[in-house]
């Protein structure tokens, strides 16, 4: 393939990455079929009103029975056009490569194969920026995630950890969050070794903004990673699909102080259903921090560690048992308050974290936000209405906080 047509493709999955949330499976499988470029014209056609939303779909019904989702093409179109035209993708590379960084994408020598264990959640592409290449860094790797509002016991665990893996060549992938996330990304660059950090926003914008001089480090051996376009901001569902990816490109999880609704959880699932090892730190039994960490270890879906040798024992061990999502949900159902949040359909969730309690937004800013179209925007805004999470006001809409 000549430079100038790898070069189409790279932007037209850059534009691709604007256009669809992190995890869009049937945007994935629309890719693998017709290619990025094919695509991203079918979108654009249906943006500018030069095809409708059900004709784009027509087109591709002898071609893509076998995606999965495929009979919600029409919806998805429709969808996917509300970013479709004001999607650059030459514009974000450039923006990118101003600040030193690259899309690496699955043609590339760079990809990192272990996430093609994802199938139709698999990133169309990731915005890296750092001197690590992905496929060398996590040739061999562990995460190390969990509170954000860790305790010294944690973040010393996480600490001493992740600089004993350091010592032996792993590379240690978290989030850099605040916590455990921070203390295990500045246990491995005081040992001078490699960290990869998966970002829930653009690689652009650091986050959260009090750890831009750790960010800054991790750039220096090791790598800032995003599959969401430069610009887009961190949103509670991005962080929970950001998950995923800390999952898929490591050999093993490890959970180090989690609470019992922690989102250290949800990396757990993520590396279970993808048969990865996972590991939890025991805690004190009084620590509310650690009662996300003693379930995982109670339920055999974690191993439980106290050291660097009992991980790299679990490097290439057997398979764990999947996660069972009723447990998590329904035993000791007392024990937290219900977030009435977590009842939602994910279009009304993904609506919610758009909203701002002190900014009212119009309708068409949330649609575009969200990646929504404007009538599924007023639909998920109504429900959100009748369950107290969002008012009307005359400039737009408001998140309203849960009664408690």
């Amino acid at each position: 393939m000549n430079d100038d047509a790898n070069g189409e493709i790279r932007a037209a999955v850059a534009a691709l990455l604007r256009i669809g949330e992190p995890g869009d499976g049937l945007l994935t499988g629309l890719v693998a079929e017709i290619g990025p470029i094919a695509v991203l014209e079918l979108i654009r056609a249906v943006a500018v009103g030069t095809s409708s939303a059900a004709e784009a779909a027509a087109s591709l019904s002898t071609i893509v029975t076998e995606v999965p989702g495929s009979g919600q093409l029409p919806e998805a179109f429709d969808r996917w056009a509300v970013r479709g035209e004001d999607a650059q993708g030459h514009r974000d590379l450039e923006a990118v490569h101003r600040l030193g960084g690259r899309l690496v994408i699955p043609s590339d020598d760079e990809w990192p194969t272990a996430l093609t264990d994802l199938g139709p959640a698999a990133p169309l592409g990731l915005w890296v920026r750092g001197a690590a290449r992905l496929n060398t860094a996590l040739r061999s790797a562990v995460a190390i995630v969990g509170a954000r509002a860790s305790s010294n016991y944690g973040t010393k665990c996480a600490s001493d950890l992740a600089w004993d893996l350091a010592a032996r060549g792993l590379t240690i992938v978290s989030g850099g969050a605040f916590g455990i996330d921070a203390a295990a990304h500045r246990a491995a660059i005081a040992r001078e070794g490699t960290t990869i950090a998966f970002m829930a926003g653009g690689v652009d914008r650091f986050y959260p903004v009090a750890n831009t001089e750790l960010f800054q480090q991790v750039l220096e051996d090791g790598a800032i990673v995003s599959e969401t376009a430069p610009g887009m901001t961190p949103m509670r569902h991005r962080f929970l699909l950001r998950n995923r990816l800390i999952a898929a490109s490591s050999q093993v999880t490890v959970i180090v102080e989690a609470g019992w609704r922690s989102g250290a959880l949800n990396t757990a699932r993520h590396a279970l259903e993808l048969s990865r090892e996972v590991a939890a730190f025991p805690g004190s039994v009084y620590s509310a921090s650690s009662t996300g960490t003693h379930r995982l270890i109670r339920a055999h879906e974690a191993e439980l560690v106290t050291s660097c040798t009992d991980v790299i024992e679990l490097i290439g061990g057997e398979e764990p048992t999947l996660f069972d999502d009723g447990r998590l949900t329904s035993e000791h159902p007392s024990t937290a308050a219900s977030d009435p949040v977590d009842d939602l359909a994910e279009r009304e969730k993904i609506c919610v974290n758009v909203l701002s309690v002190t900014k009212a937004l119009d309708v068409s800013t949330v649609a575009s936000r969200a990646g929504l179209t404007v009538s599924n925007t007023l639909s998920a805004l109504a429900v959100l209405e009748l369950a107290g999470l969002s008012a009307r006001r005359e400039s737009g809409w408001v998140k309203l906080r849960p009664a408690q």
